[in-house]
């Protein structure tokens, strides 16, 4: 399994206390902490060991053309440092990989009483790129708002979450099943793992769609993506919906590590029947 990652407060406090934060406070972020950050992203291991390149872009670099420059839907106020995430065209799995180091940035962030958004739709690519140093072959999928909170939310930001619907979630039975598709995962059966599920279930997504599917299938936890192939073609810059299931991965590999259960991420897809047509398998997490 990959290298054990540590936070100073538990993975479900973090998740909790994680929320989009639209409003910051201006007022930037100390060297200490950026340095702390940068340090967290060079020791991460990925699931699928894909060579990203993670940085911090200062607005400040950022030659904005339009008002969605500075983040999604020009609604963010008060933020001077962007998380970034690059990786060549075309990787294997990249976008998996994406969601999977950004979101352990964000919860990294959290612990440190940092607020957050992620964004992957709307932002001036090209010229945020050009700030990170951004190569030829070489793509930008999303970055994170980064800084501290605001003590008082603007009405722009609290519209956002409302429209967004950012505090709902899916039932677990709708995304978690045990051993066929007609069959919900009941906790009550798993309860060791209820907190790891849990930890997936409530990641952030793209417009909150949670596009995971999990069942559990021979010692395993196999992961698949259903996929909204209208929102996918509203979003050609970046697969939103794959990142997504890199954030879910992250939240169970990090909470089984938390826990103490032993597996690894292993190329196994289940011979299952019945598996709706629009599902992609990804990944399978291997019980050890």
């Amino acid at each position: 399994m990959a290298k054990k990652i540590i936070f100073n407060q538990p993975l479900a406090d973090l998740i909790t206390k994680r929320f989009s934060c639209r409003s910051f406070d201006g007022r930037g972020l100390e060297p200490g902490v950026l340095t702390a950050l940068e340090k967290f992203s060079a020791d991460l291991e990925l699931p699928f060991r894909n060579r990203i390149r993670f940085g911090i872009i200062d607005k400040k670099m950022v030659r904005a053309e339009n008002l969605f420059s500075g983040g999604s839907y020009g609604m963010i106020k008060g933020v001077r440092y962007y998380l970034s995430a690059l990786i060549r065209k075309g990787t294997p799995h990249g976008w998996e990989d994406i969601g999977f180091g950004l979101e352990a940035l964000v919860l990294q962030a959290t612990s440190l009483d940092l607020g957050s958004c992620w964004i992957g739709g709307v932002f001036d690519r090209k010229n945020f790129g050009r700030a990170i140093g951004i190569g030829p072959d070489e793509i930008l999928p999303a970055v994170i708002a980064i800084g501290r909170p605001a003590e008082k939310r603007s009405w722009r930001d609290r519209l956002v979450r409302w429209s967004a619907r950012g505090d709902l979630r899916k039932e677990a039975a709708a995304i978690f099943f045990n051993n066929n598709w007609q069959t919900p995962l009941a906790y009550a059966d798993m309860p060791q793992w209820k907190p790891v599920l849990e930890s997936v279930r409530l990641g952030p997504s793209a417009s909150n769609k949670q596009p995971w599917r999990i069942i559990h299938h021979n010692g395993a936890f196999h992961f698949f993506l259903d996929r909204d192939k209208a929102y996918s073609a509203m979003m050609p810059f970046a697969d939103l919906q794959r990142i997504d299931l890199g954030i879910a991965m992250c939240h169970f590999q990090l909470a089984a590590q938390e826990l103490g259960f032993a597996g690894e991420w292993r190329d196994e897809e289940p011979e299952l029947t019945g598996t709706p047509l629009n599902f992609e398998y990804i990944i399978s997490f291997v019980i050890q």
